[in-house]
């Protein structure tokens, strides 16, 4: 594919209607880098392979690409796919510019998160907050991205248009893998009778997830803004 260029981000619709995308790093020469959730690790593929003859978009182009080629290829081989902390767009966002994020992941435990809270199972506090004005806004912001990346809008468009929703959907994601990663490493520390161990990791994971849930609404501003200043460019 000609218009295609090394480092790009290639996004393929798995289910005829979008849900599921699969991504991967296009490195030149037909080749793709991708984590495989059948072959659960970082594989190299054919385009066609890759896509499985269905029809390829290009999300983004890296600012750096030889950088996240490099990075992409020190992966292959690695194992440990997750559908919801390490899918295949998390891979690919970690080649980019090193941040662990999925819009799959955060887009969904968002519309999730909102119907629980629409039925009061949040709390009365979150129900009104997801029936008020700046809850409906949220949420439409996050429809509105997953429209844009389905139609292949450019990413800085739907960066600027799902702002309001990354603010509640990315805290969301933080929160969910931090949770499941300090979980599972306390359990294998107990695992092997580390005590002391276990509540270590379950010390600094839960700090280390706390933090991450505050400093995720910050990242999405500053996305947000050089999204919009990459159009004077």
């Amino acid at each position: 594919m000609e218009h295609l260029q090394p480092g790009d981000h290639l996004v393929v619709n798995v289910d005829v209607l979008g849900i599921t995308e699969h991504h991967g790093l296009y490195i030149g020469n037909d080749d793709v880098i991708h984590l495989c959730a059948h072959a659960k690790q970082v594989i190299l593929s054919c385009l066609a392979t890759f896509s499985d003859e269905k029809e390829i978009r290009v999300k983004r182009r890296a600012p750096y690409p030889q950088e996240a080629i490099d990075y992409a290829k020190h992966q292959l081989g690695i194992r440990g796919y997750d559908v919801g902390t390490n899918n295949c767009e998390h891979f690919v966002n970690r080649c980019i510019e090193q941040r662990h994020t999925s819009n799959q992941v955060s887009n969904s435990g968002h519309v999730i998160v909102h119907v629980a809270a629409r039925q009061g199972l949040l709390g009365q506090s979150a129900k009104q907050f997801a029936k008020g004005p700046l809850g409906t806004i949220a949420i439409a912001s996050t429809g509105a991205k997953y429209v844009g990346e389905y139609i292949g809008l450019p990413d800085s468009v739907n960066t600027v248009v799902g702002a309001p929703g990354d603010l509640v959907a990315k805290p969301i994601e933080a929160a969910y893998k931090g949770t499941v990663d300090t979980l599972s490493n306390t359990y294998d520390k107990l695992s092997d009778g580390e005590i002391i161990g276990a509540t270590g990791e379950l010390i600094s994971g839960t700090v280390e997830t706390a933090v991450d849930v505050v400093f995720a609404p910050i990242e999405v501003v500053g996305n947000t803004w050089n999204a919009i200043t990459s159009w004077f460019d």
